[in-house]
């Protein structure tokens, strides 16, 4: 009997037995209905009122099972979750025996070791370009040798500035270069290692600076943004923009000032800073300590995550090149190779597993096949570029323009090989899967990349071994 009569025949049945449920209820609702009107009145009152607190209490039921679930409040501020030392310390060594470069890691934790014993305080001063940070510092610390010019960019590197606070705290200030965090990692991490980061503005918030906001905010960074150059703006202005700034910065009211660092034609006026900065020293001392202390742990473990990364990236592109060079020796091994052929072959699906090994993934026949499938559709479309680049790659060696086609077919074979497996490894390392869509388009732009150069390094592959094979 076909399925979908099998399936008819159940939906017809399934939909009588709804209908008798229904006849059999609104029979036995009538029957309680006629003996509750010859009932007494407090009988009538007392079931109408449990039916209504048993309904109620069913929606209220369904209700709470139904909702979305609210995360719990520290997960909603809290984006990175502390690092135990201990712990981090054994994935660190235990990394290293792998062969894992974790000399950045091992850096940031000495880094880490030095300032907790320095007794001192780190402020970040930070903001993009001609927000007045060496200003600040230059009205922070009359003495202190700091450029300042009108221009754009004049702060060039990370400098850093001994301070003694109002309060007599010994204080180091990292001037910062003009910025965008996703961009300058070294002014990432500084605001990472610092007790307080100072974020200056100029006015309302662009993207970019409330991104940058954002990222510092997940880690529970004490934080001031100041409005610099405020005199700029009356009062109407000032109160409208310091209320936007609040707002996107979702920071507290008190840690949203408005300050003038000064210049030559400015007089300074940065008293509410110095309170608000000492304000948090005097009273956060401990937390601002414990939360640095876990910022650079994080900011370690993201150097050993790169490390692992890179690493896993380097053993990716080595298995990448030991298949490339197998498909070349394939190729001038066979009678009569093609495309298609290879892509569809044995070496390839045991290149995009092994690919799928090395990163922990796993990747199933179907994904494989259909990456394949999508590779080899590109590969239709620009095979005679590919061949005519190829031969013109074997030209650029004196004397072998003229050579068989079995070169130009094993370059290709090395071409396709390289693109198939750094755009599989791609698509597995950023995704954790094989996304076979994603993937065929990353190999056709990396076929395209490969049409130059690589047809040249593919050439000089393809003849190393055919001269190999003649010494044999």
């Amino acid at each position: 009997m076909p399925v979908r009569v099998i399936i008819a025949a159940g939906l017809v049945i399934a939909l009588l037995l709804v209908f008798l449920a229904f006849l059999l209820a609104t029979d036995t609702a009538l029957s309680v209905w006629d003996r509750l009107k010859a009932a007494p009145l407090w009988l009538q009152i007392a079931y109408g009122a449990l039916l209504f607190l048993v309904s109620a209490a069913s929606l209220v039921l369904v209700w709470r099972v139904l909702r979305p679930k609210k995360k719990p409040r520290s997960e909603e501020t809290t984006t990175h979750q502390p690092v135990d030392a201990s712990a981090l310390e054994q994935e660190i060594a235990e990394a290293a025996q792998s062969g894992v470069d974790v000399s950045e890691a091992l850096r940031e934790l000495e880094e880490r070791r030095s300032r907790n014993s320095g007794g001192k305080i780190y402020i970040a001063l930070c903001g993009e370009v001609s927000t007045g940070k060496s200003s600040l510092v230059a009205a922070l610390l009359p003495d202190a040798r700091v450029a300042t010019d009108p221009r754009a960019g004049t702060t060039t590197e990370v400098t850093r500035y001994a301070w003694r606070s109002p309060g007599g705290d010994e204080v180091m200030i990292a001037d910062l270069p003009g910025f965008n965090l996703d961009e300058n990692r070294e002014a990432r991490e500084e605001c990472l290692r610092a007790h307080l980061v100072v974020f200056l503005c100029t006015g309302d918030l662009t993207a970019s600076q409330t991104a940058q906001l954002k990222d510092l905010r997940g880690f529970d960074k004490p934080m001031i943004l100041a409005l610099n150059k405020a005199d700029r703006f009356n009062q109407e202005e000032l109160a409208l923009i310091i209320a936007r700034l609040q707002e996107k910065s979702a920071l507290g009211p008190k840690d949203v000032i408005a300050i003038s660092s000064g210049d030559a034609q400015r007089t300074s006026n940065i008293e509410p800073l110095l309170h608000r900065m000492q304000a948090h020293l005097d009273r956060d001392a401990d937390l601002m300590e414990s939360l640095r202390d876990t910022t650079v742990l994080i900011l370690a473990g993201e150097k050993l995550r790169d490390a692992r990364r890179r690493h896993l990236d380097e053993q990716a592109l080595a298995l990448v090149n030991r298949y490339s060079r197998r498909a070349v020796v394939g190729a001038l091994a066979a009678v009569a190779p093609g495309s298609d052929l290879i892509i569809q072959g044995l070496l390839g699906s045991q290149l995009l597993r092994e690919l799928a090994a090395l990163y922990g993934a796993q990747v199933r026949d179907v994904e494989i096949d259909s990456f394949l499938q999508l590779a080899e559709g590109r590969i239709r479309n620009m095979s005679a570029i590919t061949l005519a680049i190829a031969g013109n790659a074997l030209k650029a060696f004196p004397g072998l323009g003229t050579l068989t086609g079995g070169l130009v077919h094993a370059v290709a074979y090395g071409m396709i090989f390289d693109s198939l497996g750094r755009a599989a490894a791609k698509s597995i390392a950023n995704r954790g899967e094989l996304r076979p869509a994603p993937a065929a388009r990353d190999f056709e732009e990396l076929m395209n990349e490969n049409l130059g150069s690589g047809a040249v390094r593919f050439a000089r592959l393809a003849l190393e071994e055919k001269r190999g094979k003649r010494e044999d």
